[in-house]
């Protein structure tokens, strides 16, 4: 039996906009909102894998980060095929009681897309605060649904809908649990989907926060064998995890002259209000919008891509922060023994989220609730325990997994980079260009997912 999301479930900030909680005229935040979560999803070749004739235009990251990648360079589906689609939400803890504002957000939704003969299926691992309908976690569903797959794809762990169904500790970020509930997850949409597909193989991949996870993952099935993965493959995943989050916090208040946050947000807003009163729309549905924006007489300078990228970011863990504060209570964000329901004003907790950085999350909730858990270990230990240099002799005896990422990737440093080139060795495909993951449909980087795992796209 599958199941449909209700209308407005959910108690992100999506629902929150949604619901009218948060409007455009109330508060200036929400535009800039739905531009990041649109925009951002967010040297010469490096590693074996052969980039000969890659060509693309942007040589500064943080406008291929934002802007992607041209239509003309981008892959074509070849023969059209009709989606076929169901949704599910499992009830991953159906003894857990949750407080009255995430009554609602009970289950773990996942889509499968699945075709109708035997095939192979693959299991996509959202980024940072995505959903399972995030706009990269859909076009990678219909990149592999064409080439032949069945395909689940799911949220992140750091989502708001699976720190609240389907995590085991709902503190996200430390990895080797995120992995634990992940695969938990996986077994679970294996045995829903049964009944309707035949699955001749299962596949992984991940892109972003979701790469490192699925490496995890893999580590995880090698202990428990209960799926057997055939192939791995990561996305521009972080290397360490609180370097890449340092980096992407860094990009609000790089600019000296903007005292803080509510500056850069003031810039980028009016950018868009001139734009706007120029052509008369923003269409948030055209994929071209910010080369056409990038072209007018208010391009967006290299300090403001930076910002709308770390703008991006900073929702998205003032979304983690708020759903992990008022899960636990640590009453940091939600004061302590406050009752949020549906109709609560959430805006308040919005702006308050606003002032955290991931890093602080990992300093005033992740650690505290690691050393309760492992009072032994210190800081160093869970930063090193988050990251793939924690996984890196399974990486590099694992024939079956491997990572496409960018040399000029805005959330690895150059030792990062070095580190996917010598541990997976003719199993990275490191493009010169493409910042995070701006090059995602690009017509190489497509080619290169797909005969990774042995796909026609055609």
């Amino acid at each position: 039996m599958t199941t449909d999301r209700k209308s407005g479930k959910g108690a992100g900030w999506q629902s929150l906009l949604a619901a009218g909680t948060i409007t455009m005229r109330q508060d200036r935040y929400a535009l800039l909102w739905l531009l990041a979560m649109v925009f951002v999803m967010p040297v010469p070749a490096i590693g074996a894998g052969n980039t000969d004739g890659y060509v693309y235009p942007f040589t500064d990251p943080f406008e291929a980060t934002v802007t992607g990648t041209p239509v003309e360079l981008k892959y074509q589906f070849g023969k059209k095929m009709p989606m076929r689609l169901e949704s599910y939400e499992l009830d991953v803890f159906p003894e857990r009681r949750l407080p009255p504002l995430f009554h609602s957000v009970h289950t773990l939704a996942f889509d499968l897309a699945y075709q109708k003969q035997p095939a192979p299926l693959i299991f996509v691992i959202a980024g940072t605060g995505g959903s399972y309908r995030a706009a990269t976690a859909k076009y990678l569903q219909r990149v592999f649904y064409q080439a032949g797959f069945h395909v689940i794809t799911l949220s992140s762990p750091t989502s708001y809908e699976f720190i609240t169904a389907a995590s085991g500790s709902q503190y996200p970020g430390i990895s080797n649990e995120d992995a634990r509930d992940l695969y938990r997850v996986m077994q679970l949409c294996l045995e829903r989907v049964k009944s309707l597909i035949s699955v001749t193989d299962v596949y992984l991949t991940g892109y972003s926060l979701g790469g490192l996870q699925a490496a995890f993952v893999s580590y995880r099935d090698e202990q428990e064998k209960a799926i057997g993965f055939r192939k791995v493959l990561l996305l521009n995943p972080p290397v360490n995890l609180y370097t890449s989050a340092a980096l992407l916090d860094g990009l609000v208040g790089a600019d000296p002259a903007m005292k803080n946050a509510y500056d850069y947000y003031n810039r980028l807003f009016g950018k868009f209000t001139k734009y706007f009163s120029e052509t008369g729309t923003i269409r948030l549905d055209d994929e071209a919008f910010m080369f056409k924006f990038q072209e007018s007489a208010q391009p967006l300078t290299q300090v403001e891509l930076m910002a709308l990228i770390g703008a991006a970011f900073r929702f998205s863990s003032a979304g983690l922060v708020f759903t992990v504060d008022a899960l636990n209570g640590t009453g940091y964000v939600v004061e302590k023994n406050r009752q949020l329901t549906l109709g609560t004003p959430l805006e308040q907790y919005l702006k308050r989220g606003l002032w955290w950085r991931f890093t602080d999350y990992f300093e005033y909730l992740l650690i505290p609730y690691w050393k309760h858990q492992r009072p032994e270990n210190t800081r160093e230990n869970l930063i090193e325990n988050i990251s793939l240099y924690a996984l890196r002799d399974y990486l590099v005896s694992a024939q079956k997994i491997g990572v496409i990422s960018n040399a000029d990737e805005i959330i690895l440093t150059q030792e990062d980079i070095d580190f996917l080139a010598e541990t997976f060795g003719s199993r990275a495909t490191i493009f010169p260009s493409g910042g995070h993951l701006g090059n995602v449909q690009h017509r190489d980087y497509v080619a290169h997912m797909l005969t990774f795992f042995g796909a026609d796209g055609n």
